[in-house]
Order: structure tokens, then sequence, then C-alpha cells
């Protein structure tokens, strides 16, 4: 929860104005045309660790979670002690249907587990090689980035997929909906900003990872031209506007851009020049990380049940059926612990009312006690009823008798006060403990 209200705090654009006299918020205006809000009823994401996976993993895992940005948990702290039950007890209030865990095996091989929550699948990767978001944002010679960027989930795209295997269509339907749908007919061209690209090589039998922005440029449009649109260059060292233009340095940008990435666009886009109906080509800028991944084994349960498929290990129709009736036979032998266990708890519950209802028969019934005994017993004995005044004199509240007797820290002062200040006795209840406790006079 506390996640979600930092990151909504973020993207209304709150600023906070401090001064040395008060602390004061001040809340910009929301735009109500341009200002996306997030379905919060869409797939959302944990990605946490489990053990240590060093400066570089921990790292990654950060990585990722940007990658996967707004729908994920961003500033989640995972500790020590917690387990993936904890992390499945909390989805369910979270909306949170899938989870990443990322661990580190003896041989120093990063791993990575995508658990669908709360029933499963879970399907286990090995990762062959990563690269981290800051070394790829270093590669580059400019980095397109702003600070809008990751208000909108990325679009996937997945190439190279044979969805006539098992386990390859489980793979589809599992990254398919950790990420929400896109409606073609409403989607607007400019909540699509990034892109998650995942390519299956059949080669290699690897999974690669790449993380994309997109922008789009006019086609057509030679780049002095562009240059002149966005601000005016220095003209100093060309006679005529005409030399700019034909130089040589620049080059046309339809020998850049290839037909296979040129679009006409349906809608208005963000940038100049990329006007509906117009043709623009569409570029990627990579922000990285990159990953290598390599499907191990897919799960029926979250981190456990039985194993639908495994890259190295292959089993008879035979053993497998015989593995079925083993996890079978463990699940009913824990029901059957999970019952008696609890019939031994109600057991213990009803001895233990059974002992506290005995207690309580042994012990006497304690009399009541009221004024209008002492008030009968005067009438009986003397034969008139007695005073008011004398019935307030003998009467003494249960807080009066015992007071000092239950409190031992009690003290009782005695001896009379001299001008200025003066000595007093302190004698405490309990026995051999005296002192002197000087008392000054206030001056009136």
């Amino acid at each position: 929860l506390n996640v979600q209200a930092v990151v909504s705090t973020q993207s209304t654009g709150h600023y906070y104005i401090t001064n040395n006299l008060s602390k004061m918020v001040k809340q910009k205006r929301k735009k109500k045309r341009t200002h996306v809000v997030e379905d919060e009823e869409g797939p959302h994401t944990f990605v946490v660790n489990k053990g240590k996976l060093g400066k570089c993993g921990l790292s990654l895992m950060l990585d990722i979670r940007k990658c996967l940005e707004p729908l994920t948990a961003r500033n989640l702290k995972a500790r020590k002690f917690n387990k993936i039950k904890d992390y499945i007890h909390v989805a369910s209030q979270f909306g949170v249907s899938h989870l990443l865990l990322l661990t580190k095996s003896m041989l120093g091989y990063l791993n990575l587990r995508v658990c669908k929550v709360p029933r499963g699948p879970t399907l286990s990767f090995r990762i062959s090689s990563y690269m981290l978001l800051k070394d790829v944002v270093s590669t580059l010679k400019r980095s397109k980035t702003h600070q809008n960027m990751h208000e909108s989930a990325p679009l996937l795209i997945m190439n190279g997929f044979d969805e006539s295997l098992p386990h390859h269509k489980l793979l589809t339907t599992t990254f398919q909906n950790m990420l929400p749908a896109v409606n073609v007919k409403t989607v607007k061209l400019n909540t699509i900003k990034r892109c998650l690209l995942l390519n299956y090589s059949a080669d290699s039998d690897t999974i690669e990872l790449r993380h994309y922005s997109i922008s789009a440029a006019p086609v057509g449009v030679n780049k002095a031209i562009k240059k002149l649109l966005k601000k005016v260059p220095d003209l100093s060292r060309y006679s005529d506007i005409s030399d700019f233009l034909t130089n040589g340095y620049f080059s046309e940008s339809d020998g850049e851009d290839g037909p296979d990435n040129q679009v006409v666009l349906p809608q208005n886009l963000a940038g100049r020049g990329n006007l509906k109906s117009n043709r623009s080509a569409v570029r990627l800028t990579e922000l990285g990380p990159r990953l290598t991944l390599q499907l191990v084994k897919i799960q029926d349960g979250v981190g456990e049940g039985e194993v639908l498929y495994h890259s190295h290990v292959r089993k008879t129709a035979e053993e497998k059926k015989k593995l079925r009736e083993k996890i079978q036979k463990q699940k009913a032998l824990k029901e059957k612990r999970k019952k008696e266990q609890q019939k031994n708890v109600e057991r213990k519950k009803k001895e233990r009312e059974a002992e506290v209802s005995k207690k309580r028969r042994r012990l006497p019934e304690k009399e009541e006690y009221s004024d209008d005994d002492d008030v009968q017993y005067y009438k009986d004995e003397i034969g008139e009823m007695p005073d008011a005044e004398l019935l307030l004199k003998t009467k003494r509240t249960k807080r009066s008798e015992n007071f000092s007797k239950k409190n031992p820290k009690k003290v009782k002062f005695a001896g009379s006060e001299s001008e200025g200040s003066s000595k007093t006795m302190i004698k405490h209840t309990k026995p051999n403990v005296k002192g002197v406790a000087f008392r000054r006079k206030k001056n009136v």
C-alpha cells in the first residue's frame, strides 16, 4: 500500500516547500485531458530476491523493476526471513498476479523464477548472461530517456515462439498475462512509449530479453531541415541557406530508414512532423537491461508440485504415473496430519476448559455484603433506625483498607514543619527502611 502511494504521489506531481517556520505541501493542478490514469485492476508484479545475490544481482533486480513500471512495487523491501508464502498472502491484498524471484545457486549462477500466484504455474530460468541498465546506456551515443517514459506499461513483443509446443504455449501465455492487454481500436499511440522484446532463438534454445524506447520521425525530410525545425543553427560559415541544406555532411533520412520500419500514422504522435495520415519511421533506442534466459523446468504449483517440463530430464509415461501417485499420497498424508492436529487442538481446549470449571466449583462462594444488612442488624438489636451520620462514619471503602498494604512504596510523613526548611522522618511500610527528607517552603 505504501509502495502504491509513493508512485501515485510522484505521478501527480507533488512538490514540497520547506521554510524555517513551517512545512507546507502544495499540489499542482492535475491535467484533465492529458493525464493518464493506469488501470488498477490490471496485472501487477512483485520482483524480489531470495538469499544473497551480490551487488550486481541486486542492481539487476532493480533494473527489472524499472522495466516493468508502473505496474510493479518499485520500493518493495524484502527481509531475510520472508518466504514465498508471505508474498502470496500479501499478493491477494494488493492485486498482484505474478511473482518474479531472483536467486543465486552455489555455483554462482543467477536464476529467475516467474510464478503465477496463488496457484501457479512456475517457470524456472537460468540467466546465462545479463547486462545492467547503466552499462547499456553507457554504450549509446545519445540515450533517449525522459521523466514521463515510465508512466505507462511497456508493449510486449514476442518473436520466434512455436505455439505447437506445449511449453512454448505456456511461456507465451504467462508473459502475455504479466502486462496489460492492448486494444488496437481504442489505444492511444502517445501512451506507448516503450516496448519489451522477447526473442526465442531455436539454435541456442534461449530467450533474449530487450527493453527499448519508441520514437517516430517523419520520412523524406532532410536532416538539415530537421535541425532548422528544432533550432536555428550557426550559419556564419555559409554564404547562403542553400549551401547549408546541400552540404554533404548531412544525409537523407530515407537512406537511414528502410521501408520495413515506415508506417502511416493513424493518429497524431508526439514529435514534430508526426501528423495523422503522414508516413513516419519508427525508431527503437535500447534502454536496458539485457537478459539471456534458458528455460530449465515448469512446475504445476508455486515453487512446488508436479514437473510439467524439464529441459535436462526426460521421463517415460510409467515414471510420470508413479510420480503423480507419490505426490497424491503425500498430499493425502499431509491433509490427514492436519485433521489429526486440529482434533488434538480441540481436545486439549476442551480439557483445559473442564479443568477451569472444576477449580471454579471447588472455590467457596463469597457472600455479598451491603449496607442494608447493617441497618437491619442495628434495628433488631436496639429497636430503632440508626442515624445517617453513624453510617457514614463507619463506612470504609475497599481501597482505603488495602491501600497501605498493597503499596509498599507508600511513605508516611511524621513531624512538624518549621520556617525555611524542615526535616521530616520517613517511615516505609517495609521494615528496616528509614530516611530523612528535606522540604522547603515556598516564599509567599
